[in-house]
């Protein structure tokens, strides 16, 4: 049986988000990373825990194959970002694992909710989100819209 983890990213694992993330956005997804994107990339830990986030790495058999990043949206709550589950760990719950452990973050942070951007051709994902009781939203203040962005949901937590 694989071993999942849903660990927070450490100093040494600093570029793991920014090598699953980005290929995936080109190739498998045909869309430029935006200047935003790049930046927060650079180094991911730093960008989001400095303004009261966490980023989540999710570990199969010791190896990171996903990654997510909850970024704080003062009020408003939180919003669960770059959220990607590479190839080879699809089918093995870490995507869910990953946004459960994003609203258990929210909730001990005192949310009241949690958001996320999305766009349509993900449509597993936001069956997924659905599942999980995400409803569609309007962006609250504090969100930095995409320009790639379709879709906005958000959860109570």
């Amino acid at each position: 049986m694989r071993m999942l983890a849903i660990l927070p990213m450490q100093a040494n694992q600093r570029s793991a988000f920014a090598e699953i993330w980005i290929p995936w956005l080109r190739d498998t997804m045909k869309r430029t990373p935006e200047t935003e994107d790049l930046a927060i990339m650079a180094d991911p830990a730093t960008y989001y825990r400095e303004h009261g986030g966490e980023v989540f790495l999710a570990m199969l058999d010791g190896l990171v194959v996903d990654a997510v990043a909850v970024k704080k949206l003062g009020d408003a709550g939180f919003e669960f970002c770059k959220l990607v589950v590479a190839q080879q760990a699809r089918g093995h719950g870490a995507g869910r694992a990953l946004v459960e452990r994003c609203i258990a973050f929210a909730a001990e942070q005192g949310g009241p909710a949690l958001f996320l951007q999305s766009f349509n051709a993900l449509d597993v994902a936001l069956g997924l989100y659905r599942r999980m009781g995400f409803i569609d939203a309007q962006p609250p203040s504090g969100m930095f819209v995409l320009a790639r962005t379709e879709v906005i949901m958000k959860k109570r937590v």
